[in-house]
């Protein structure tokens, strides 16, 4: 690496580590923390206007707006850089997956994709995910498949769905979102949704082009 080009990055981590803490500060005011540790660079574009970004982790006492089962979280994830900035709990991801729900946050806020109510469920979706688990998992047992959160995305509708496969629970979607499974049941179906995103839209740009 020539000279020129670590000192670019070692300015624009310093940039990034200066902006994360003033979007800490304003968002959290005396809460804020004064330190942060940098996990990761991701130079990418997953997302067009955006680019390189950092992940950096802090801890805070900060009350939970996240969800309900996520009361009092202390460890955090902070993304900053050539994107815009967002903070949330780190659910125990590593720091890939960080990068990637923070992706998958900004598609949802881009696309304004959001909550709807669950009597919005399109009535053949559950029938289609059976379906689908039975092809992709053959003899495979469900014993409950329960909407956990519906969302909309222009006239797309996104599903997210609680299951017991196998005495295992998982996430997986439905209706027109694209297909995945989770073993992540502890995480709130909003931060599955945004993490499932971010992995696909990073996966699309990384695909070589046909």
């Amino acid at each position: 690496m020539s000279d020129d080009l670590a000192k670019a990055r070692t300015d624009d981590l310093a940039d990034a580590r200066a902006t994360a803490l003033d979007y800490l500060h304003a968002e959290l005011g005396a809460r804020a923390p004064a330190e942060l540790l940098h996990c990761a660079w991701f130079d990418e574009s997953p997302l067009d206007g955006e680019g390189r970004a950092a992940v950096f982790r802090f801890s805070a006492e900060v009350a939970s707006t996240f969800d309900p089962r996520c009361s009092s979280p202390s460890d955090f994830y902070v993304v900053a850089g050539r994107t815009t900035p967002n903070y949330f709990p780190a659910y125990g991801l590593d720091a890939d997956d960080a990068y990637s729900l923070h992706v998958g946050t900004r598609f949802m806020l881009e696309m304004r994709v959001g909550l709807i109510d669950s009597a919005a469920e399109p009535p053949a979706a559950r029938d289609a995910l059976r379906a689908l688990i039975a092809e992709v998992a053959p003899g495979a047992n469900l014993t409950r498949l329960d909407l956990a959160a519906l969302f909309r995305a222009d006239d797309s509708i996104f599903a997210v769905y609680s299951a017991d496969i196998d005495g295992e629970r998982v996430y997986v979607f439905g209706a027109d979102c694209p297909p995945g499974f989770y073993r992540r049941p502890d995480l709130p179906p909003q931060a599955v949704l945004r993490l499932h995103l971010g992995k696909l839209i990073r996966a699309e740009r990384d695909a070589p082009a046909a």
